[in-house]
């Protein structure tokens, strides 16, 4: 299990990585709440700027097929490092800079 947290503006974004299942939070406060990609508030520029063959659907077919694709994604990569290397890469173009990252058995390190 690794959990990675990214700063995009003043917004603090947390990742856990377990298996190839993660889990994403928007921490606030003291309140720790994480959900799957699906509970995400998506943009639909952002996904069309990646995926240009949906610009012809509708606003929710567009979001399933870019979380089915990302899924499908996560599940080709082998183990949680490549994972975590994936999101860091792909989420950096995106203006996210990875902060913190926790593995198993050691505390969270600052990165960067």
């Amino acid at each position: 299990m690794r959990d990675l947290i990214f700063k995009f503006g003043t917004d603090l974004i947390a990742i856990k990585i377990e298996n190839k299942k993660l889990q994403f939070c928007k921490l606030q406060g003291g309140y720790i709440k994480y959900s799957p990609i699906e509970g995400l508030k998506m943009s639909i520029p952002g996904i069309l700027k990646e995926f240009p063959d949906l610009k012809d659907e509708d606003e929710e077919t567009i979001r399933r097929t870019a979380i089915k694709r990302f899924k499908k994604h996560v599940m080709g990569l082998k183990t949680e490092v490549e994972i975590q290397e994936y999101l860091q890469k792909d989420l950096k173009k995106h203006g996210y800079e990875l902060k913190y990252l926790k593995r198993p058995g050691f505390r969270r390190r600052g990165v960067g």
